[in-house]
């Protein structure tokens, strides 16, 4: 729950100022504790199965569809849930339980048993859990932050400080793995889950009451059709959502390939990968950054158009590298810096537009939809780079999937040129839903 605003703040019409927030500080530190270490781990993993296990490009395929196989099979289901329970309880046990699954992968390496079942199964869990984490999250800003003037700076704060670790958890996933080993690296994530839970643990204060009946209690049909009504009712998310959604497919598939085209036909070590996903990570850092004063300046629809063409377009520098070593470096880090640049930027503008348009005991039940929509395609998005590895080559796949990633840009032009991409004006309301109840603490 936000801080109380002082006298002089009420009559003034003026917010606490976000560093003055002290659940929300406590909230965005326990988050950029966490995503370090998961972002040292999503290198480790893959290269744990790389390195240790000989994964085949099909195996790396499957490895890459348990990540996004929650969102498929329990994102509805989820969403509900993230609407009937206190969120901030339930994001501090998703991490407690995300360090406990994913510490597994370091013991079974040290015991000499470890397998890919098993990297599938961790995978698929802490996956899961990651997604009610977020779909928790989403929800939970607008009470932490009530001033819905704050609520761009806000996301773009989280937005930062994932930028943040992005930055520098590739780069450390790499030395880790050159130095440690790759279970060694993963370990690191599950301590980081950990630690973050017992900080999110000490700023918690009193969660926001579960819906009451009528507002989400009714069964699992009635409150997933209204989460899928509110989330059709306005227009704009829904062409963000589709904008992000179809590159994200194509995404899964480069992701299946990436490690092993870097190491096999690049010749990458671990360090030079993780050094490239540091540089490529200046672009979500810088984002973050400008998202707010960017969108607030230019309107976050045309500027969302070229984000997109960004993201979808920008996996074409892998494959397409070529050259001197530092050149070939430079352009896969370059690719990587775009597509990051694009895709958070279209989160955070996406994210605001919810967090705005969208009723509080609503925002589980429309996260999920939005989630399932993105990523419940990605197992087959992963399987598929896999085959086209496998059938055509690790170069020609990428390439073939670079080129579907910007088939996202049409939906997000049309919406922009029809005007449904606008953030709320807090005196009229939505401009593009149905008036919604405005959060509140």
């Amino acid at each position: 729950m936000a801080e109380p605003t002082t006298t002089d703040e009420r009559a003034t019409g003026s917010a606490v100022p976000l560093w003055r927030n002290r659940p929300f500080t406590f909230f965005w530190t326990a988050q950029l504790l966490s995503n370090l270490g998961t972002q040292v781990s999503e290198l480790a993993i893959p290269l744990t199965a790389v390195l240790l296990l000989s994964a085949t490009p099909t195996e790396m395929g499957a490895l890459t569809a348990m990540e996004a196989l929650p969102s498929l099979v329990l994102g509805l289901f989820l969403g509900v849930l993230v609407d009937r329970v206190r969120r901030g309880r339930l994001m501090l046990w998703c991490n407690v339980g995300q360090g406990l699954l994913i510490g597994t992968i370091p013991v079974a390496a040290l015991l000499g048993v470890l397998t890919l079942p098993q990297l599938y199964v961790v995978t698929f869990a802490a996956g899961g859990l990651a997604l009610a984490y977020g779909l928790a999250h989403t929800a939970y800003v607008p009470v932490l932050v009530a001033e819905p003037r704050q609520l761009a700076a806000a996301n773009s704060s989280v937005a930062l400080s994932d930028s943040v670790t992005a930055v520098g958890g590739p780069g450390l996933g790499g030395l880790l793995v050159q130095l440690l080993t790759a279970p060694i690296a993963v370990a690191m994530d599950a301590a980081s889950f950990l630690v973050a839970a017992v900080l999110q643990r000490a700023g918690l204060r009193a969660d926001p009451r579960p819906a009451p009946a009528g507002k989400g209690a009714g069964g699992l049909g009635v409150s997933l059709r209204e989460g899928l009504a509110a989330f059709r009712r306005h227009r704009g998310v829904v062409a963000l959502t589709m904008a992000k959604a179809i590159p994200d497919f194509f995404h899964w598939g480069v992701m299946a390939l990436y490690v092993l085209y870097a190491v096999r036909e690049l010749h990458f070590s671990a360090t030079t990968i993780g050094l490239i996903a540091m540089l490529g990570s200046l672009g979500p850092l810088l984002a973050g950054a400008i998202a707010a004063p960017v969108s607030n300046r230019y309107g976050p629809a045309w500027t969302s158009v070229v984000a997109t063409v960004l993201f979808g377009g920008a996996n074409l520098l892998v494959p397409l590298a070529a050259g001197p070593s530092w050149l070939v470096v430079a352009l896969v880090a370059l690719g990587q810096f775009l597509g990051g640049l694009g895709v958070v930027y279209l989160i955070i503008v996406r994210t605001t537009m919810l967090q705005q348009a969208v009723a509080p005991h609503l925002l589980g039940r429309v996260g999920a939809v939005m989630r399932l929509i993105e990523w419940g395609p990605g197992p087959v998005g992963g399987i598929v780079g896999g085959l086209l590895g496998e059938a055509l080559g690790l170069r020609a796949g990428l390439v073939i999937l670079g080129l579907g990633g910007l088939l996202g840009v049409p939906w997000v032009a049309v919406a922009a040129a029809r005007g449904r991409l606008r953030f709320e004006d807090p005196d009229t309301g939505p401009p593009n839903a149905r008036p919604c109840p405005r959060p509140v603490a």
